[in-house]
């Protein structure tokens, strides 16, 4: 509980600004252990397609484009005023790349690959982002 208290003071005290550092430092860890896990959501819907080493693979191949594309559209932000909805058709574009990418990598029809395709993004999205999210924040809030 004294931890806890003496937290929070120092929250009160610096207006939170801490924290979001301490958050943007936690990202590179993060990543560290979200990749695995988003491999394992793909050798559960391809448990016939390889190992976890192909998977893994293809994770980080995915994860490299995604930031790639992420990071130009933070850059593109930075220098000009660029349109949210620009942002956004760029931003939903990754989903149509690991589409194409997952109908070539593991052979399947566009149907099945569509379908598959959107559950993996659904369960990350929606189960292991905001769990990862939400370790993030309570890890900066205590060791900041």
């Amino acid at each position: 509980n004294r931890r806890l208290y003496t937290r929070i003071l120092k929250f009160y005290k610096n207006s939170g600004g801490g924290i979001l550092q301490a958050f943007f430092d936690s990202i590179p860890i993060a990543l560290f252990i979200l990749l695995p896990i988003f491999a394992i959501i793909l050798k559960i819907f391809f448990w016939k397609r390889g190992s976890f080493a192909h998977h893994l693979v293809f994770s980080f191949y995915f994860f490299s484009f995604l930031f790639l594309v992420l990071g130009i559209i933070l850059a593109a932000n930075y220098i000009w005023n660029v349109p949210g909805w620009i942002s956004l058709i760029v931003a939903l574009s990754t989903y149509f790349y690991l589409l194409i990418a997952i109908k070539k990598f593991y052979r399947q029809g566009y149907f099945l690959s569509f379908i598959k395709t959107g559950m993996v993004i659904f369960i990350y999205l929606l189960f292991v982002l905001p769990l990862a999210i939400s370790i993030m924040l309570a890890t900066s809030f205590f060791f900041y």
